[in-house]
């Protein structure tokens, strides 16, 4: 059985969509499920099996792992392992935070943005570490309890402390899977930067250090698509954030996110986001009004 958790059972529509989760011990046994927004994962003691897409792995003390929208997950746990794990739930989409500088980070697209095609504790944190995050989280988890004025911008603001904390941690990570995910984090951090330049294959496959076949191999496995379709993902997605302003045009834009050809990057903006880029302004021109 896979149960669907829906973001309305967590979140108010009203408010912050992040909260934290101590899930009972009771409920540990009741199968996979899966979920419509993001959680963080942090094991603060004890001993787990944790299971997601058909595979799993031991975690204790330390791990921590991000598991995205829709990924079927769950624990087994022995009765005497003392498990306890902190669950940060949070709905990236809707928060609709700037990340600014925070896409320079290898380790932020590591944990954060790549959809993982294995299950493994990709963050292993050291003690002090692991103290700093459970903090930060009992710090946010105090400020949802109390709801004294300010209390979102608050823990809007120790949420993004404690991502920039895990992402710059991730540069330690150790397991191959880990330093695989990072060196793709690292790469898609370089197509962030240079996204209005004339990039091929050729070019990701030398900044990444992988001969092209292991790269086309290892980042479809991790992330599911070639690497010039996750860089065109990125180009449509920074073309939305500019397509907000209304006196720049659409061809403009087109050729700042790297297409050469305006007729082009409509068609692969249509094929992303199902509408045409025209389409989009006039949206969202309706949805300000």
């Amino acid at each position: 059985m896979n149960e669907r958790l829906a973001g309305k059972d967590f979140f108010d529509p009203n408010h912050l969509p992040l909260c934290v989760f101590r899930m009972p011990y009771v409920e540990w046994g009741r199968g996979l499920h899966s979920h419509s927004f993001n959680e963080l994962m942090i094991v603060i003691g004890g001993v787990a099996i944790h299971h997601m897409d058909g595979e799993h792995v031991t975690v204790s003390m330390g791990d921590v792992f991000s598991i995205p929208p829709g990924h079927a997950h769950g624990y087994d746990v022995e009765d005497n392992s003392g498990v306890q794990v902190l669950n940060v739930l949070f709905d990236l989409d809707r928060m609709k935070m700037k990340l600014m500088d925070l896409v320079l980070i290898p380790g932020f697209h590591a944990l954060f943005t790549m959809m993982p095609g294995h299950n493994d504790p990709h963050l292993k944190l050291a003690a002090r570490d692991l103290a700093v995050v459970t903090g930060l989280v009992e710090e946010i988890e105090a400020e949802m309890e109390g709801l004294e004025p300010g209390y979102e911008f608050l823990c809007e603001a120790k949420f993004r402390e404690m991502i920039v904390f895990l992402s710059r941690r991730y540069s330690h990570v150790s397991t191959s899977a880990g330093k695989d995910m990072l060196r793709l984090g690292e790469l898609i951090t370089y197509m962030e930067k240079h996204l209005g330049d004339n990039l091929c294959f050729e070019n990701l496959a030398e900044v990444a250090n992988m001969s092209p076949t292991s790269l086309r191999r290892t980042f479809s496995e991790i992330l599911g698509v070639s690497p010039m379709t996750y860089l065109q993902q990125l180009r449509v997605k920074k073309s939305m954030q500019l397509l907000v302003d209304p006196m720049r045009a659409i061809s403009d834009i087109a050729f700042s996110v790297g297409f050469n050809d305006s007729g082009y990057f409509s068609r692969v903006f249509k094929k992303e986001a199902g509408c045409s880029p025209k389409e989009f302004r006039e949206d969202l021109g309706k949805s300000d009004r």
